[in-house]
């Protein structure tokens, strides 16, 4: 059978524990502990997503999902490993984002961050690596709220958000999290990101003295070639990134060089239905040209589908509403749902 080398697997032990920093300190203050499966008391050990999600789940059941904003809160800076000094020799928090975005994961990101402009926002956004409904919006909000950490630590305490979008319905931190991001929160949002003033990516960043960039750059470039596997994509990220949303399980597999059978048990294996995911992405694409004033028939045959009535029924089946009426709120600048605080 073809190895599935391609991707980035859950069992890959490519995430380092210093990941774990937040917790860890967190668990100090709070007089709780946990052991991480190959920790062994060696920090230059790698442990899998797989290991790490059993600490996650056990820790999200004990103390709920507002851990993720008080783990993250403790995990700037200092926590990042030799990303920090890279990001510390850029000029200004724009090339840090982008640097960050480069690197991150040798900072044990768990979850892919993306930065992008969007008009007059800047948009940080967390995407999964992996299928995993049950820690996706944790380590969402954990990633998110370490990134503005790490932003206000860069460029300045007085860094606002514009405001905090999030996908789980409600969390009963709702003031903390204000308190911490200093802006709105919205709940039952499409996506996990922040909203920032555009102007925010010129902004210098406080560098510290005696750092230089090749040298920071190369130290992290040589801290992923230590990474066995870290720069492979993952299976989520192939199917979006390669455009696997609009052909059959078959072509993928044909395209992988995998029976459709073999390919269908290596997605199982990293607990993905590749219909449902799939859909996601489309429906992602789908939100993303409609705030941007495409018209359905046009989408439609972006993303591939038969003709624009059955799009508009794929539209109102996921989203409960028409792609009008989520053109209309995008406009107006409203959210699709109105929990907000």
């Amino acid at each position: 059978m073809p190895s599935l080398a391609p991707w980035l697997s859950v069992s890959d032990p490519v995430f380092p524990v210093h990941a774990f920093a937040g917790l860890q300190a967190l668990s100090r203050e709070q007089g709780w502990q946990f052991q991480l499966p190959s920790e062994a008391g060696n920090a230059a050990e790698r442990i899998s997503y797989q290991q790490a999600r059993e600490v996650l789940t056990m820790l999200q059941v004990r103390h709920g999902r507002g851990l993720a904003l008080w783990s993250g809160s403790r995990k700037a800076l200092p926590q990042l490993s030799y990303l920090a000094e890279g990001l510390l020799a850029q000029a200004t928090l724009g090339e840090a984002l982008q640097f960050a975005m480069q690197f991150q994961r040798v900072a044990g990101a768990m979850t892919g961050l993306t930065a992008a402009v969007s008009g007059q926002h800047l948009l940080i956004s967390a995407q999964p690596l992996f299928a995993d409904p049950e820690l996706e919006d944790f380590l969402a909000l954990d990633h998110l709220t370490t990134a503005l950490m790490t932003a206000r630590q860069l460029g300045g305490a007085a860094i606002a958000p514009l405001r905090l979008e999030l996908r789980c319905a409600h969390l009963s931190e709702q003031s903390a999290l204000a308190q911490v991001f200093g802006c709105r929160i919205v709940f039952g949002a499409d996506d996990n990101r922040i909203v920032l003033p555009s102007s925010v990516a010129m902004q210098a960043v406080q560098a510290a003295p005696g750092i230089a960039g090749t040298q920071a750059r190369a130290r992290c470039e040589m801290a992923i070639r230590q990474l066995d596997g870290v720069q492979k994509p993952t299976l989520l990220q192939r199917i979006s990134a390669e455009h696997w949303d609009v052909m059959t399980a078959a072509q993928v597999a044909n395209q992988v060089h995998m029976s459709e059978r073999a390919f269908h048990r290596a997605l199982a294996r990293e607990g993905v239905r590749f219909a449902n995911q799939t859909e996601l992405i489309r429906m992602q694409k789908a939100r993303t040209a409609l705030a941007e004033g495409r018209g359905s028939e046009d989408i439609a045959g972006l993303l591939g589908y038969a003709d624009e009535r059955s799009f508009r029924r794929a539209f109102q089946r996921v989203h409960s509403i028409s792609p009008a009426e989520y053109r209309r709120r995008q406009a107006a600048e409203l959210p699709v749902t109105k929990l907000t605080c």
